[in-house]
């Protein structure tokens, strides 16, 4: 059985990139770096102003990030007879055993793949991805986040190869 491998997508990527530009746009916009801040007449002009600095912000990050990625491994999931290989969370492949249960996530039509781990001090973050795992954990009630949002594969294709490799390795035991 081969393994399931996710990708960066370098189309999926650069677009993701570029709408993130765009809102760093629309944001210097919205704080008057073009001229006058816009004026609505529901919103006075701080929180308009205010609201394009966040947006700059968040959406530069976001930038970031995504530039980053263009130039990151271009393997991003793997999932296999061993485990799961998140490289957005560490290089460490997590085994099954290591794995008491799979759940999906779904927001505004964002969906996670959620693994629940018998020990998640075992399997520590990096970078980010480790900032806000805290957050994750009560938001998405899970140990780690799997998103393939940039990748070249489909939600729906990750978790199928879940249930192969799950189903074919030993019996998981609940602590």
């Amino acid at each position: 059985m081969d393994d399931f491998l996710a990708h960066t997508s370098r189309w999926r990527t650069t677009l993701l990139a570029l709408s993130s530009a765009a809102f760093v746009a629309l944001g210097l916009w919205m704080a008057g770096a073009f001229g006058p801040v816009p004026e609505f007449r529901r919103y006075p002009a701080i929180f308009v102003s205010g609201l394009g600095w966040v947006s700059v912000i968040l959406f530069g990050f976001f930038r970031v990030v995504w530039v980053k990625k263009l130039f990151d491994a271009p393997e991003q999931l793997r999932i296999g007879q061993t485990g799961v290989r998140s490289a957005r969370w560490s290089d460490a492949t997590i085994p099954w055993s290591e794995i008491i249960d799979v759940t999906a996530w779904s927001f505004n039509g964002q969906k996670a793949i959620i693994l629940h781990l018998r020990d998640p001090a075992r399997f520590p973050g990096r970078g980010l991805t480790a900032v806000f795992a805290k957050t994750n954990r009560s938001l998405m009630r899970g140990d780690i986040a799997i998103s393939l949002t940039g990748t070249d594969r489909r939600f729906d294709e990750a978790m199928a190869a879940i249930a192969r490799f799950r189903s074919s390795s030993p019996p998981l035991r609940r602590v």
